[in-house]
């Protein structure tokens, strides 16, 4: 028996990072990316604001875009309770509780900002822009096909659901991320009322 026998790593890729370890470096990360742009995500940044290994960021996110895409995942994706019944104005009207808690809560204008200056620099990032505002409208899109899925949405002849999605959103995103103004709840649902009254037909 071989008790001393020191155990041996299967080869491959090295393990990934752990979830405390991208926790501990996102927050900051974004700071940075808010403050000062993509060029402050360098490896030797990160360590010196996070005490991360260098060798932990290089081997994992050698590039800016790398932690970019990880921060365009947390911010837009549909979270699990986002969950579609097949009543369109309860499912809108929970995209739309959803994308205000964003615009309140989270850093959505100055994120759109600089992805779209780091964009313009980024050839593999060049569609940052887009990718985030889709993330964003993804739950609007995800009701807005459930609607029609089951029968109670039918676009015009020539509509898609972009859209749909354009014309429910249009004034929310224009107000909020482009103007900078705070978005009015009560005014908010109204838009998502009318909407419903225009496309959404009665059940049964």
């Amino acid at each position: 028996m071989n008790r001393g026998a020191p155990r041996t790593r299967p080869v491959g890729r090295p393990p990934g990072p752990h979830d405390d370890t991208l926790g501990k470096l996102l927050p900051t990360a974004l700071r940075l990316f808010l403050a000062e742009g993509a060029a402050a995500l360098t490896p030797t940044r990160l360590h010196r604001e996070t005490g991360v290994a260098r060798a932990t960021i290089y081997r994992n996110w050698p590039d800016p875009a790398d932690l970019i895409e990880i921060m365009l995942q947390r911010a837009t994706g549909i979270p699990e309770e986002m969950r579609c019944e097949g009543d369109p104005a309860a499912d809108l009207h929970a995209a739309l509780d959803l994308l205000l808690f964003r615009f309140e809560h989270r850093p959505v204008r100055p994120f759109l900002a600089a992805c779209l200056q780091y964009g313009d620099r980024s050839e593999r990032l060049g569609d940052t822009a887009r990718a985030f505002v889709d993330g964003i409208l993804a739950p609007f899109h995800l009701a807005i096909r459930s609607g029609i899925e089951h029968g109670r949405i039918t676009p015009a002849p020539g509509v898609e659901v972009d859209d749909l999605v354009a014309e429910l959103t249009g004034p929310l995103i224009v107000r909020h991320v482009l103007i900078g103004e705070p978005v009015d709840t009560a005014k908010a649902r109204r838009i998502v009322d009318e909407f419903v009254a225009r496309h959404v037909s009665p059940d049964g």
